[in-house]
C-alpha cells in the first residue's frame, strides 16, 4: 500500500450491489473519522436537478425513485441536447412522467458518457485535485464504485478499494452498473451481516489498520 505525504487525504472507494450498505459505511467514518463523504454521482444529482428545477433530495429519495414523476417529463428540462438524446430511443412523449431512476441513468450514461466517457471521472478528479490544492486533509470516501475505470482512478490516485457484501441484497438490474463492479478488485471485503453497530465494529476497525497503513513514511517531507 503506498505512503501519503502529509498533505494527500487517504482516498477509500467502496464497491458492492444496491443497498448493501455502502453509504452507510460512507456516513459512519463521516461520523467517526472525519471523513468527507464523496460520490461518482454527485455531478449528475447536480445537472438534472439544474435541468429539471427540483431539488436533489427529490431525485434521491428511495421510497420515490422509481416511481414516474411529472416533474421529470421531458418537456421540463431546459437540456435540449439531452431531450433529443433520450427521445432518439426511448418510448414515450414529452409529456410522459418519468421516473428520477430513469433520468439519472440516461444523463449519467446515454448522455454525458457518450459525449465523454471519463466525463464523471475528471469531475471526482477535478474536485479532489481542488482540496489537495487547498491542502484538505480529511479522508475522501467514494461511496459509489461500481465502474472499472473509476476504481482504477482511485488506485492511480493512492487509493484503497473496499468491497460491502449483504447477504439477500445480490440484487440485479438490466443497467451496465449494476454488475461491472463485480469485475472490480478489492482490498478488502467486508461483510454486512448484523446490525449498524456490528457494521460500525468492522468498519472503524479496518480503518484504524488503514490509517497506519497509510501514514507517510520515516523521512517523508510534508
Amino acid at each position: 500500500m503506498p505512503h501519503r505525504t502529509a498533505k494527500q487525504p487517504i482516498i477509500l472507494g467502496i464497491t458492492g450491489d444496491h443497498n448493501c450498505g455502502k453509504t452507510t459505511v460512507a456516513q459512519l467514518l463521516e461520523a467517526h473519522a472525519d471523513a468527507r463523504a464523496m460520490a461518482f454521482s454527485d455531478g449528475i444529482y447536480a445537472e438534472v436537478a439544474k435541468a429539471f428545477g427540483c431539488c436533489i433530495l427529490d431525485l434521491a429519495s428511495r421510497l420515490s425513485k422509481t416511481q414516474p414523476q411529472r416533474l421529470l417529463a421531458l418537456q421540463n428540462c431546459t437540456d435540449k441536447d439531452f431531450v433529443q438524446c433520450v427521445q432518439a430511443h426511448a418510448e414515450g412523449d414529452l409529456q410522459t412522467p418519468r421516473s428520477p431512476l430513469q433520468i439519472l441513468e440516461w444523463w449519467g450514461s446515454e448522455y454525458r458518457r457518450t459525449q465523454a466517457p471519463d466525463y464523471w471521472l475528471e469531475y471526482v478528479r477535478s474536485r479532489i485535485a481542488y482540496l489537495r490544492m487547498h491542502s484538505c486533509r480529511r479522508p475522501i470516501v467514494l461511496a459509489d464504485v461500481y465502474k472499472r475505470n473509476e476504481a482504477e482512478m482511485i488506485r492511480n490516485m493512492g487509493g484503497t478499494i473496499w468491497r460491502i457484501k449483504r447477504p439477500g441484497h445480490e440484487q440485479r438490474t438490466t443497467h451496465a452498473t449494476s454488475t461491472e463492479h463485480l469485475q472490480i478488485q478489492a482490498d478488502l471485503t467486508l461483510h454486512n451481516i448484523a446490525d449498524v453497530g456490528h457494521l460500525q465494529h468492522l468498519v472503524l476497525t479496518h480503518w484504524h489498520e488503514l490509517k497506519r497503513h497509510c501514514q507517510p513514511a520515516a523521512g517523508t517531507s510534508s
